[in-house]
């Protein structure tokens, strides 16, 4: 075994440790290989972090990740390159297979369960490091999953998707999963009565995994909380201690960063949230501002604040190309201080449009159990629950009526 191979094996070996991970890095840089090297780093420090938009450093490591194609690999030659040789047509669109590296390999798999049997195996052989497999479509799938060998040595599992009581059933009896640390299943199946208490009772009562650490219950939009809430109980009197953790998959708390292009976050002089926007239906047009309290729940005090006199001889669908002085304004007018702010769905006065989570209608099929027929598989392949586990895993949500903001905080697709 080369120093290289006995290294990825103390990392396999070791998944949550970040030691083994630099050891690596160190040792690529020695021989040259430094852009390999930096991205370990880059990702080891970021992990801890990684949903602190708000932290500069956090920012900053976030915007390096993105230089070497961390989520993208299939556009980035070099990045892709670190994969090594993969199965072919591993990247079809119609495998769904999603692969995502964190702390500096691979570690996420994502992908429906019948990819998974056909490839699981070998992408697991040829990428030691994965800790997490995500399974999209396990419905009807129960049994052929929990028979597979591929399952083997795995230590977190996610079934990001609804399916019937008997396919749980069938995966808390697999022989495979002894070694399982972190089981992640949803929330919210909307056929065959109340599935979610009874599913609930089966996995926790399951001997499969006697090394389970965590069992979490992902409400992936946070509906009905207040009831799903109390199946962390549930699930703790059918496994007899305490290992249920509830978890909400979609942000309550949506993301503003200073830098957001079409509205001004950050702070009034008294510490509380505020968000600002141009104000074209007051005469003259000037700026809106909206306040939060700490929760980031709005509040009913609304500032207006006039526009800069040389503003209004600029027609108003042009002040974009002013923001930097209609922020300028707010600094002057309020003392305020753009900044990272977190805060639940609002609106402004007069605004038809609100910004939000994804309306019922966007959700769509949510807790809907997916069809096995051929159709279904060539529309699309990740299923129900992959649609949505791209919107939880990405963190977008919805501002206004026809944009889209991430986790960063930021504008991602109009």
């Amino acid at each position: 075994m080369s120093y290289r191979d006995a290294l990825l094996a103390a990392i396999a070996a070791n998944l949550y440790e970040d030691t083994p991970r630099l050891a690596l890095a160190d040792w690529l840089d020695e021989r040259g290989e430094h852009a390999r090297a930096e991205f370990i780093r880059v990702q080891v420090e970021l992990e801890p972090i990684r949903d602190q938009y708000e932290l500069p450093r956090a920012a900053e490591l976030h915007a390096r990740e993105r230089d070497f194609g961390s989520r993208g690999l299939h556009q980035h030659d070099e990045a892709r390159a670190w994969l090594g040789a993969m199965p072919p047509e591993w990247d079809d669109w119609r495998k769904a297979i999603k692969l995502e590296f964190r702390r500096g390999f691979p570690d996420t798999l994502a992908l429906p369960a019948r990819t998974f049997l056909e490839l699981g195996a070998e992408l697991r052989h040829l990428h030691p490091t994965i800790r997490r497999v995500v399974l999209f479509r396990v419905n009807g799938y129960g049994e052929r999953i929990a028979s597979c060998p591929a399952l083997e040595g795995l230590a977190e599992l996610e079934l990001a998707c609804w399916y019937h009581p008997q396919d749980a059933e069938a995966i808390a009896q697999s022989a495979h999963l002894k070694q399982l640390q972190v089981l992640v299943f949803w929330l919210g199946t909307v056929w065959y009565g109340q599935p979610d208490v009874r599913t609930c009772r089966i996995f926790g009562a399951s001997k499969a995994w006697p090394n389970l650490r965590e069992l979490t219950l992902l409400n992936p939009y946070a509906e009905k909380e207040r009831t799903r809430k109390k199946l962390v109980t549930t699930l703790n009197k059918a496994a007899g201690r305490e290992i249920a953790v509830y978890r909400v998959g979609y942000p309550a708390l949506f993301p503003f960063a200073p830098d957001f292009w079409y509205a001004f976050p950050g702070f009034l002089p008294n510490g509380r949230m505020a968000l600002g926007i141009e104000d074209h239906r007051t005469n003259p047009p000037g700026l809106c501002v909206i306040t939060f309290d700490k929760r980031g729940k709005q509040t009913k005090e609304v500032i207006r604040v006039p526009a800069p006199d040389e503003l209004l001889a600029v027609p108003t669908d042009a002040w974009f190309q002013h923001k930097d002085r209609l922020q300028q304004q707010l600094v002057d007018v309020l003392g305020f201080t753009p900044g990272f702010i977190r805060i639940r769905d609002c609106r402004f006065p007069n605004d038809e449009h609100q910004y939000n989570s994804p309306s019922p209608e966007m959700i769509g099929e949510l807790g809907q159990l997916d069809t096995d027929d051929e159709a279904s598989w060539d529309q699309f392949p990740e299923g129900f629950g992959g649609r949505a586990w791209r919107d939880v895993h990405t963190g977008e949500w919805v501002f206004g009526w026809d944009r889209y903001g991430d986790k960063s905080g930021r504008i991602h697709s109009t």
